[in-house]
């Protein structure tokens, strides 16, 4: 292969670079041939041998030729090693994404197969994690989740190195996936009537989230990380954006959603209580981040006192159930809740529904304690 690599020959098992200095800079130049051993691993070679060739034609081209350190130009063109964590952080740095899952993944992956130069991994490891994942009991999508966002870190770490590489965990298989999934439950209409009224007349103010997560449809962390500063109740509305200590699940989770109902009852009277504070649930607010794993056991521990197995993931498709069986358009739905439509390219053009709209669909389901 060593005869395929420009200006590269091989002496026994090593490689070298030669290649002779043209006729008119040779003098500037300080060299007639350029000789350098560039080692055995015929991959690094390839690697240095074109990097070799596109500086040293950028410097022979100048107006004013100047001696140059081939070692030096050497030891500048070696590929960089990408360990897992740091390829990881980069990969975060770019997106507005919560962090968690993907840090768990990589978590997962070290203590299977260590932390690495991402280059390094191999099938037979991803297949390890998957293995190690469904041992400790857990669920075939959860695995799957894991998966993918494994994909996507290592897909980032080869094109930041420029590697022509399969990714390990393209393509994965799952025993028995999908087979162990558990439809997750909604709440009835009497059940959410009961539970907002239980919520509006207790004196433990961290249960006001429950009506706001069932009239809005929002996911727990967009509404424990959200502030003041992202409400106006004089125009009903909740704006759920990312900051600092809390990103959103994907691009299209920001946007605004209409408070209405007993909702919008359960903010008023979280803002009577603390609107001096910056954020509406500071207790589940730390310098390091949103704590909303904290909140999910809590509240669920209390709705499961009620009603067995539902939890407050479930306020989520019970809104869209309530939705749809309202009569709305599917890509109104997705824009309340800021699901990923599944509609196609078009979906996405324009700025999609109006404020009125949704607060209009909104109303054909709302649900009012009129207690309160």
């Amino acid at each position: 292969m060593a005869h395929k690599l420009q200006h590269t020959v091989q002496r026994g098992s090593s490689y070298y670079y030669n290649r002779r200095v043209p006729d008119r800079v040779a003098d500037a130049f300080g060299l007639k041939v350029v000789r350098y051993n560039l080692g055995r691993d015929l991959e690094r070679v390839a690697i240095l041998s074109s990097g070799l060739t596109a500086k040293l034609d950028e410097v022979w081209s100048a107006e004013r030729v100047m001696p140059l350190d081939v070692g030096r130009l050497v030891q500048s063109l070696e590929p960089s090693a990408l360990d897992l964590l740091s390829c990881t952080d980069q990969y975060l740095s770019g997106k507005s994404i919560d962090e968690k899952p993907v840090r768990l993944a990589v978590g997962a992956f070290i203590e299977v197969a260590g932390n690495r130069d991402v280059q390094t991994y191999q099938r037979t490891e991803a297949r390890l994690l998957v293995a190690s994942l469904l041992a400790r009991g857990n669920k075939t999508a959860t695995v799957r989740r894991r998966v993918q966002s494994l994909h996507a870190v290592l897909e980032f770490g080869f094109l930041e190195q420029d590697l022509d590489k399969r990714n390990p965990f393209a393509r994965l298989a799952i025993s028995g996936e999908n087979k162990d999934a558990k439809k997750r439950g909604v709440f009835t209409e009497d059940q959410l009537q009961d539970l907002y009224k239980a919520c509006l007349t207790t004196n433990k103010d961290t249960r006001l989230i429950l009506p706001i997560l069932g009239e809005t449809g929002a996911r727990l962390a967009e509404i424990v990380g959200m502030r003041w500063a992202d409400i106006s109740l004089a125009d009903g509305v909740a704006r759920i954006v990312p900051h600092d200590l809390r990103r959103l699940k994907t691009k299209g989770s920001e946007r605004v959603v209409p408070l209405v109902g007993a909702g919008l009852q359960a903010m008023k009277r979280l803002h009577d209580a603390r609107q001096d504070e910056e954020f509406i649930f500071p207790r589940w607010v730390k310098p390091s981040g949103v704590v909303a794993t904290h909140a999910s056991n809590t509240l669920n521990k209390y709705i499961r006192s009620l009603y067995g197995d539902l939890t407050c993931h479930c306020f989520r498709h019970t809104l869209r159930d309530r939705l749809r069986n309202a009569g709305c358009a599917p890509e109104l739905v997705d824009q309340i809740g800021g699901w990923t439509s599944n509609l196609g390219v078009g979906a996405g053009y324009g700025h999609g529904y109006n404020l009125e709209r949704q607060r209009e669909a909104l109303g054909r389901v709302v649900i009012d304690w009129k207690g309160a």
